[in-house]
């Protein structure tokens, strides 16, 4: 016997609700605290000892013997990620905005059972505000980027991955945790049984 099609469509998806969503919510305002505060500690700290502040001569923490570091740094950056755009702040901004609310609507349209899915939206959610405050009310708009890992080859020379915060760290392990539930989600076609098929 065929079912009428709509009866095979998940209840949940067929409008967005905000019901049951702590695990979105819950970690957005902790999250966005902690990164405004660090930036806040970090800039504050750099500036107050210069030699720290410089990619030239600067102190730093070792980690695996003289090989690894980590430094605190005062970079702004008014692009986005590895520097690229720094002249198109306001464009970026506009995109970062339509990017939280289509963060919100998918949130509103993720199951409530979802719990995983839920939070790792929130932790997407919440490094864009942590963010977006900053091309708010930074006088350049541009984002307080103070951690620094690098690597010193054999010859001396040093390679540093990108300054970053930690809306940046929320914003990348999120989007490859949603990525990765989204890849393991089956298709919503593949849910739906075939017409004539027996139930």
């Amino acid at each position: 016997m065929d079912l009428p099609e709509a009866a095979t469509d998940e209840p949940a998806r067929a409008r967005c609700s905000f019901r049951g969503k702590a695990w979105f919510w819950g970690p957005i305002a902790p999250l966005v605290v902690l990164d405004l505060w660090s930036k806040a500690a970090a800039f504050t700290y750099v500036r107050e000892h210069a030699s720290h502040a410089r990619r030239v001569d600067f102190d730093f923490l070792q980690v695996l013997g003289d090989r690894f570091g980590f430094a605190l740094v005062d970079y702004t950056n008014p692009g986005t990620i590895w520097g690229i755009g720094q002249s198109l702040t306001i464009p970026l901004i506009v995109l970062r905005v339509v990017a939280v609310g289509a963060l919100v609507w998918f949130a509103g349209r993720t199951p409530a059972a979802r719990r995983f899915q839920q939070l790792v939206i929130g932790l997407v959610l919440a490094g864009a505000l942590g963010n977006l405050y900053d091309n708010a009310f930074m006088p350049n708009r541009g984002v307080r980027d103070f951690l620094l890992f690098f690597y010193r080859g054999e010859d001396g020379v040093e390679h540093s991955f990108p300054a970053f915060n930690v809306a940046d760290s929320c914003i990348t392990v999120g989007a490859i945790c949603l990525a990765f539930l989204l890849w393991r989600e089956p298709s919503h076609k593949s849910r739906r049984p075939a017409k004539g098929a027996p139930q």
